[in-house]
């Protein structure tokens, strides 16, 4: 598991294959269709779609799933800016989360999180899923720990996180604002944060590169 960018190629076993930002004006822009699978998340202001089956306005945080049959697509802003977050890739369908979170550093306190051996300055919890996981950071700076491993990221960087690893954001050195992704559900297929003192052990796939 590696840290990755836009344009850069991700690890094999990822189902997210390419993910890009879009910045939006009141200028329609052509969306377009690049893998099997194809999400827009509106990640800052608002964002009007629009297709062959008509238009519709999405939101920060809110999110639309692009096909070919329902293409083409453009996106514009109205009288204001946007920006939105193009996911490409090859995710099945049953899906889980996909949104925005901002963290700031804070006093820990306890939390539902499973138990960790290293320094916090966040409240963020230790969880896991049934189901591969994307962290796209948009803004700010940290740490992230994915099972054993530690990395330091900032904005532009895409975090792949496998089935079953643990998972947390203990550092913020800037303010962070970030996007997820749950692709496919798996295993048990339960949704949301998990811990294994509440929910057993977690499902761990293999390290994979």
């Amino acid at each position: 598991m590696s840290v990755f960018r836009s344009g850069e190629q991700p690890s094999g076993w990822c189902e997210l294959t390419r993910f890009e930002f879009v910045e939006l004006t009141r200028q329609p822009r052509p969306i377009g269709i690049t893998a099997k699978k194809n999400r827009l998340l509106v990640t800052r202001g608002a964002c009007r779609l629009t297709s062959g089956a008509g238009a519709q306005v999405l939101c920060e945080g809110q999110f639309c799933d692009l096909d070919v049959v329902s293409g083409p697509f453009t996106a514009d802003a109205g009288e204001y800016t946007a920006q939105v977050l193009l996911f490409s890739g090859r995710w099945g369908s049953e899906l889980g989360g996909c949104g925005i979170f901002r963290l700031t550093p804070s006093s820990p306190l306890k939390c539902q999180g499973d138990p960790v051996s290293y320094p916090k300055s966040t409240n963020f919890d230790s969880h896991y899923h049934d189901c591969d996981e994307y962290w796209v950071i948009i803004e700010g700076a940290g740490t992230v720990v994915v099972g054993t491993r530690s990395f330091e990221v900032e904005a532009g960087d895409c975090i792949p996180i496998g089935m079953g690893h643990h998972h947390d954001l203990p550092q913020v050195r800037a303010d962070i604002k970030g996007a997820y992704f749950e692709t496919t559900l798996e295993g048990r297929k339960r949704f949301g944060h998990l811990w294994e003192h509440t929910h057993g052990p977690a499902d761990i796939r293999p390290e994979r590169v």
